[in-house]
């Protein structure tokens, strides 16, 4: 019962997130395409640029603000699209305890344009090789939660996005 617009929000430990994330999705669910936040610096690469651009990922650019780093998910949302994002801002290769502070992002997507939050978690994937997966070594888990939106709040100093952008994590982390 998934309905467009729609935030994927999920931990981040493996270049094969995304495809994890879709293939645990019935296809017969209204959310597809899927459009991945990518870090500017491997959006360009060379190497990467073919598949994220066939994946339909879009660039994020830290240090230029909320405003101009998100404002090709703003748009894919406001029409009516689906953005995924993992709220930890970049890959956590381990399990280790220390987890850290999520980005503000996630929380400035969902109140800037209203947009429902389906979080996510994979467990089991950490430090996982891209072509380890085919010789399936690798117990992997994905636990997709309720969709839910953040309460409704002015954003004055991109710091108010600071506690929604941690509730977001608690949800996954809790999952």
């Amino acid at each position: 019962k998934l309905k467009k617009p729609l935030i994927i929000a999920a931990n981040h430990a493996s270049w094969v997130d995304v495809f994890l994330i879709a293939a645990a999705l019935p296809f017969s669910v209204k959310v597809f395409p899927i459009r991945y936040a990518c870090l500017n610096k491997i959006f360009y690469f060379p190497v990467t640029l073919p598949l994220v651009w066939l994946l339909g990922s879009f660039p994020i650019a830290r240090g230029l603000g909320l405003e101009k780093s998100l404002k090709y998910p703003i748009k894919i949302l406001k029409n009516k699209g689906t953005v995924g994002i993992f709220p930890e801002g970049r890959r956590r290769r381990t399990t280790d305890t220390e987890l850290p502070r999520p980005k503000r992002g996630i929380a400035y997507l969902a109140l800037k344009t209203k947009t429902r939050i389906l979080p996510v978690k994979i467990e089991g994937q950490a430090g996982m090789k891209f072509f380890r997966v085919f010789l399936r070594k690798y117990r992997i888990k994905i636990k997709i939660g309720k969709v839910f939106s953040l309460p409704d709040q002015r954003i004055v100093d991109p710091e108010d996005c600071n506690k929604p952008a941690a509730y977001v994590m608690k949800k996954i982390r809790s999952l």
